[in-house]
């Protein structure tokens, strides 16, 4: 547990580094509006002096103070982020606030610093793979935020986007507003079919009858069929499903099912063994081998004259 008073240490091991009047200074440019002092993600651990949390913890409430000021950078903090994320990659909180400060920045918004963020959110993904919200806000920090004229580069961020978002469909506590908004992209780019898969997926795993109702509609919208008979089908298919899990691995989640299936089987099976796995039944006969041919021996060598 992080205390309070490590902070004196930090402050301590900050004023060793860069002297009393440097933070005096500072505390006067900060009121101003000014950047304050964050330490590059190389140097922040030296600067810690081995208190490492607790400096991170220093430096997150003054980003959270800087954030008070009349005149904000986007650069100082995300400077401020990176250097807190340096220190303690596993301070959840700092990725999400971090990543939304930057863009609320009054000043020094560019796109350069929109990948910043996307890049905090991403670190954070990989520190906490089981959070939703991270992949999430990254899509659409790719897909709402990030701006250009060149129509490639607009696809390869809407992918990208797009790709985030449905990676965070398949964590817990996803809502059923991320798999709509993945739906409506997938639309957009002409995948209609992606669009209606990911959307019976979720339909199938989700417990919240209010979150299967809007999903259901938003179904039935891209599929153009009606939303009753969506849902008798998909209610056949659930109830398959959920006897499936129980039966097969009624210790995992359900989500956790859909991507490692049901457990193999002991035995093996030869025919599978024999064909790869593949259904050979009227597949056409495979085109016969050339029989093997040994080939020809090379002529004896010439006889030497004596």
């Amino acid at each position: 547990m992080r205390v309070l008073s490590g902070l004196l240490i930090a402050t301590i091991s900050l004023v060793g580094a860069r002297g009393v009047h440097a933070l005096i200074d500072e505390r006067q440019t900060t009121v101003r509006g000014e950047a304050p002092y964050a330490p590059s993600p190389t140097t922040a651990p030296f600067v810690s002096l081995g208190y490492r949390e607790v400096t991170a913890d220093l430096l997150f409430i003054r980003l959270i103070g800087y954030l008070g000021n009349a005149d904000t950078s986007a650069i100082a903090t995300a400077e401020l982020t990176e250097a807190i994320i340096a220190l303690d990659p596993k301070f959840y909180d700092v990725y999400e606030y971090g990543a939304i400060a930057m863009m609320i920045g009054k000043r020094d918004v560019t796109r350069e610093i929109y990948l910043r963020a996307i890049a905090v959110l991403e670190r954070g993904a990989k520190e906490f793979p089981n959070d939703y919200k991270l992949p999430f806000l990254a899509g659409q920090i790719y897909t709402n935020e990030l701006k250009t004229d060149d129509p490639i580069q607009r696809r390869a961020w809407d992918e990208a986007g797009t790709l985030l978002v449905e990676s965070s469909l398949r964590k817990p506590g996803a809502p059923a507003t991320v798999a709509t908004w993945a739906a409506t992209m997938r639309t957009r780019f002409g995948q209609r079919e992606r669009a209606i898969a990911g959307l019976r997926e979720m339909i199938l795993m989700t417990s919240d009858d209010q979150a299967r109702q809007r999903l259901l509609e938003k179904l039935a919208e891209i599929d153009d069929k009606d939303a009753d008979a969506i849902r008798q089908e998909l209610l056949e298919m659930r109830s398959v499903f959920l006897k499936r899990w129980m039966t097969e691995r009624p210790a995992i989640s359900a989500t956790m099912f859909v991507l490692i299936g049901p457990r193999p089987s002991p035995r093996f099976d030869m025919a599978d063994l024999a064909t790869g796995g593949r259904d050979l039944y009227g597949a056409d006969e495979p085109p016969p081998l050339e029989p093997l041919v040994d080939p020809p021996l090379p002529p004896p060598p010439a006889p030497v004259a004596p």
